[in-house]
């Protein structure tokens, strides 16, 4: 767990990567362990497809302490069925129960059809988490982009975040990197938002595996997260690339950018020694 405490959230969407082990972390005394003494965050993405077991969610709470946070995805079963499962999710809130003070904001991603007529059959959904989480939205359906105060009503009955996607990097940058050639399908080329709703700013930017690209994305987002600081807001940046690889030297990146806008420590060191050529 990192020693210095950090006026924002940053974090990647896993905490375990093959080609992470032994070059940023370690399994002493375990991957989670060795990634929140560098990260106060992360995203958790395994939710969605599955609900984890209690046992295993008491292992992740006894990994880290405050003021580290699981950012975890509503299962698919609640998010993307016509009918959502809603045993499935009373399941999954009472499971994650178990992080208590390390249990940060429920990720409630929609999938791009989910209109604002469609999104009106996830009010039990939201219900039920607003009850005892935190929530923030991530929307995909155009009309939500073309007219932003369509999700409004929703976000300020639940005081839900609406999550911020930036996929601009791999879709600006080179798309005949053989990285970047599937993901410019999986993830969205959606307008960036500006607003921040219910006092969290919460990012999920996509940036490119040709990393010297991506400067200028790092520094339109560090002059945000500076101001949103300054102001007061809680923030998350979740730092994603399509090779994995890349994940954690493009967060050191984004985070000395950061420190150079704001006064800050610098991230704990790297659990693996005599780290060299992270970028």
């Amino acid at each position: 767990m990192p020693k210095t405490v950090l006026p924002y959230f940053l974090g990647l969407p896993a905490w375990a990567f093959p080609g992470w082990k032994d070059r940023y972390f370690t399994d002493a005394p375990s991957r989670l362990a060795s990634y929140g003494r560098v990260f106060n965050c992360v995203e958790g993405n395994t939710t969605f497809y599955s609900t984890p077991a209690p046992g295993t969610v008491a292992q992740w709470r006894a990994a880290v302490d405050p003021p580290f946070r699981f950012c975890l995805k509503l299962p698919r079963a609640v998010t993307h069925e016509r009918r959502p499962d809603l045993r499935e999710l009373v399941r999954f809130l009472d499971v994650v129960a178990a992080l208590d003070d390390c249990l940060g904001p429920c990720l409630v991603q929609l999938p791009a059809s989910v209109d604002p007529v469609g999104i009106e059959r996830l009010e039990p959904v939201f219900e039920a988490v607003a009850r005892r989480h935190r929530i923030v939205l991530e929307l995909r359906h155009p009309a939500f982009f073309a007219a932003p105060a369509l999700a409004e009503p929703w976000l300020e009955r639940y005081a839900a975040g609406r999550v911020m996607f930036d996929a601009r990097p791999i879709h600006e940058g080179d798309a005949d990197h053989p990285d970047v050639r599937s993901a410019r399908h999986e993830k969205p080329d959606v307008p960036v938002l500006d607003t921040v709703y219910g006092g969290v700013a919460f990012v999920r930017l996509i940036l490119h595996p040709d990393l010297p690209s991506n400067g200028p994305y790092l520094d339109f987002w560090a002059d945000r997260a500076a101001a949103w600081i300054a102001a007061g807001d809680e923030v998350y940046m979740m730092i994603h690339c399509p090779n994995n690889q890349h994940c954690p030297p493009l967060a050191l990146d984004f985070h000395e950018r950061l420190r150079a806008r704001l006064s800050m420590p610098a991230l704990p060191a790297w659990p693996v020694p005599e780290q060299k050529g992270l970028f």
